[in-house]
């Protein structure tokens, strides 16, 4: 057991704790007992609630002197609202507070409420009358089936033969924010109530994804009206060409496991996929948040540990409105801003919390992040859990206080210091050893480990394997200082949004005056692969189409592996390797300044292996020195460079490059010229003492990048990775990273 105060045996070697909650348990025994007693007069609580009711008892009879532990039995425990602990129910370094499941059994803690009371309605359809929903007081947009997330009624309907890119229509012409032609019919059936239907679309350049209430559909003309724009429509738009599907409509519920929601008649619909809802149990969330450990500025949280629970079945929040504040400091809104985490839906929520540990949980199919660290969080571990099918972020660190900076990369500076002193700083919290995958169900902009704020210092980020998800792996966005990205294996992203690579620091400005904040990110010793990219919007199609959906969807397509993005400024990016995408394995764009590019392997990237987009019109003190770069397609370019290269690198050198292939080194200068050869490259005082060799790989055809011994990297200064230290620590026990 990983932590010391999780359990204290006693001689018989039974697990002891000062109280037990079980499904089969009352608040109004002592909860001293793990099982009900044989008179049934004492035994666990019912609910974690009375535990922590109980530890204050303790705390106010000033009878906390040890470390105080709450075992929870197994089987499914049902929570309407979360457990909130606050700073009263704190420990300290001496004595922390433990809930953890019971030694050998699997406590779920699940936000779903039980459906019963089905009747038949047409066909294999059943139903359910829901007088909450009919009255405005409850509704939900997932359904679950034996605890397995069901599908929305859905046209064109999903394609199992091709889940992510198969089964959707598309935009022929956006005629008003709010309005737009759909191409050809797909619509074959008559809505009687479109208005309870719902589109989920890809706008503009599927960078996210929406989710917007119908208003009225022509059938006639291929007209759908909806009741408003896509959030951020002044930049991100309904585009021709974008991809979408019509949702929870009942005319489309025509295949088992479907369902839809009737809030009007407040009745849901559901063909069980199974054929008889009495084979399985059937559940809809009614919580979004499951624990909070909820601190203030003046009274943090501090030192609670979460150990081994499953958490389930929480509330989607995902699209939540968001008020357009005429101004960057005009409302408090946490969400007025494009990529800002949307609050609400979360498993376990964290604000002003320190040296708290979230350890060992399975995250199962929730609605919306699996862990949320929000404000001010000193210290707090996540380690070792599995986040599975959430559908939002896997684990999400964010400052929200204060207004948002503007979308410029040189920002009024005295509004920039203002937002820096009202933002709480989130410092040297660590995130490591966590398998999160298939994340971001509901909300594509769905990411591993997301880092977003002012104010995010020297956090760890480690030993994560990340994998199957809409967007980035990892990602940290807007000022923050530095944090340290290490040792993680993140592998198949960027699988349904374009502009993304695997991880990506997008920094739109830099806070001088603050020591902390000054700094850029360090990534190093991360081994990512195959970050896709997924666009559908004709602007940008290659001609000829797309390569998925009948030429539709462009895939693979506007990916990179390791992406600096607008000002990101003072990053170190050593000893990574990045296998397998599209336009390179490193992408500096925008204002990229003074950033260490060092003995990293990049490989086998489609069009290009390495790209400075940079749009400075002064120098930027960017070095790429000592990496290796092998790439095996034919018509691959070397580096691309969107301006003059010295407005990118101030030094390129000592490298080692091979085309695996025997093509040509094409160095591509759009503003200077296109198709360069690698000798006119050197001409400009680039790569002077690098080398185009076989760097040695051990067996680069099935992904084994070491190095042999002989390789001619070493002679111009490259130091081996060690690959053993990098994905899951061995004592990991939670999913397998391939899974």
């Amino acid at each position: 057991m990983s932590l010391s105060s999780q359990a204290r045996l006693s001689n018989r070697q039974e697990p002891v704790a000062d109280f037990y909650v079980a499904t089969e348990g009352n608040d109004a025994w002592s909860g001293r007992l793990p099982t009900p007693n044989a008179a049934g007069t004492d035994g666990p609580f019912a609910t974690l609630a009375q535990a922590r009711d109980a530890i204050r008892e303790i705390k106010a009879a000033n009878q906390f002197n040890g470390p105080i532990t709450v075992m929870v039995r197994g089987g499914t425990h049902r929570l309407s609202e979360p457990l909130v602990l606050t700073a009263q129910d704190s420990g300290t370094d001496q004595c922390s507070i433990t809930y953890i499941a019971y030694p050998g059994e699997k406590p779920v803690l699940s936000g779903g409420k039980v459906i019963a009371d089905w009747t038949p309605y047409q066909g294999n359809i059943m139903q359910c009358i829901l007088p909450e929903v009919r009255e405005g007081k409850r509704k939900f947009g997932q359904l679950f089936f034996n605890g397995q997330r069901q599908r929305r009624a859905r046209h064109p309907n999903y394609d199992p033969d091709d889940p992510l890119y198969g089964g959707w229509a598309f935009i022929e012409q956006p005629l008003t924010p709010t309005t737009f032609r759909y191409e050809g019919d797909p619509f074959l059936r008559d809505w009687a109530k479109p208005q309870q239907g719902e589109i989920f679309v890809f706008p503009a350049k599927c960078w996210d994804n929406d989710i917007i209430p119908i208003k009225q559909v022509d059938r006639d003309n291929r007209i759908i009206t909806l009741q408003r724009p896509p959030f951020y429509d002044s930049f991100l738009p309904l585009t021709a060409g974008n991809r979408f599907y019509v949702a929870n409509l009942l005319e489309e519920l025509d295949q088992p496991g479907e369902w839809c929601l009737d809030t009007e008649a407040g009745v849901v619909y559901f063909w069980p996929p199974t054929g008889l809802v009495e084979s399985g149990q059937i559940t809809a969330p009614v919580a979004y948040r499951l624990i909070a450990l909820r601190g203030t500025s003046e009274e943090p949280v501090r030192y609670i540990n979460i150990v081994g629970f499953t958490f389930t079945q929480t509330l989607s929040l995902f699209p939540q409105p968001r008020q357009k504040a005429p101004s960057a400091r005009a409302a408090e809104d946490p969400v007025q801003l494009f990529n800002l985490p949307q609050s609400g839906g979360q498993a376990i929520y964290l604000q002003y919390a320190e040296d708290c540990r979230i350890e060992n949980n399975f995250f199962d199919a929730v609605g919306g992040d699996g862990v949320r660290l929000e404000d001010y969080n000193a210290r707090n571990q996540v380690t070792g859990n599995e986040i599975a099918y959430a559908g939002g972020h896997g684990v999400c660190l964010v400052s929200k206080k204060g207004g948002d900076p503007p979308p410029s990369p040189k920002p009024d500076p005295d509004l920039i210091s203002s937002l820096v002193r009202e933002r709480p700083k989130s410092v040297r919290n660590t995130i490591s050893g966590n398998h999160i995958h298939h994340c971001g169900v509901i909300e594509k902009h769905g990411i591993g480990v997301y880092l977003y704020g002012i104010n995010s210092v020297n956090n760890v980020i480690s030993h994560n394997v990340i994998h199957h998800t809409p967007r980035m792996g990892i990602a940290a966005m807007h000022g923050f200082g530095r944090n340290f990205i290490e040792h993680n294996q993140l592998h198949d992203l960027g699988l349904e949004t374009c502009d993304v690579g695997a991880m990506m620091f997008d920094r739109w400005f830099v806070y001088e005056p603050d020591e902390e904040l000054r700094h850029g990110n360090v990534v190093r010793f991360n081994l990512v692969r195959n970050v896709v990219g997924c666009g559908a919007y004709m602007a940008r199609l290659a001609p000829g189409g797309g390569t998925a959906a009948g030429g539709r969807i462009l895939t693979p397509y506007c990916s990179w592996g390791i992406y600096l993005d607008n000002s990101a400024t003072n990053t170190i990016v050593y000893g990574n390797i990045v296998v397998g995408n599209v336009l390179g394995g490193i992408m500096l764009l925008g204002d990229v300044c003074n950033n260490l590019i060092e003995n990293n392997i990049l490989a086998g990237s489609s069009e290009s292996q390495i790209c400075f987009a940079s749009m400075s019109n002064a120098a930027c003190d960017n070095r790429f020195v000592r990496n290796i770069v092998y790439f095996t397609d034919p018509g691959a370019k070397l580096i691309h460079i969107g301006r003059l290269p010295d407005e990118a690198l101030a030094e390129c050198d000592y490298n080692l490059y091979f085309p695996a292939g025997s093509q040509d080194l094409v160095i591509d200068l759009p503003d200077v010229a296109p198709g360069e050869s690698f000798a006119k490259w050197q001409e400009l005082c680039y790569d002077q003492h690098s080398i185009v060799a076989d760097p040695l790989f051990v067996d680069p055809e099935n992904g084994d990048f070491r190095l042999q011994p002989d390789s001619p990297a070493f002679k111009l200064g490259f130091k081996p990775i060690d690959i053993s230290r990098i994905g899951l620590p061995t004592t990991h026990a939670r999913g397998t990273p391939e899974s």
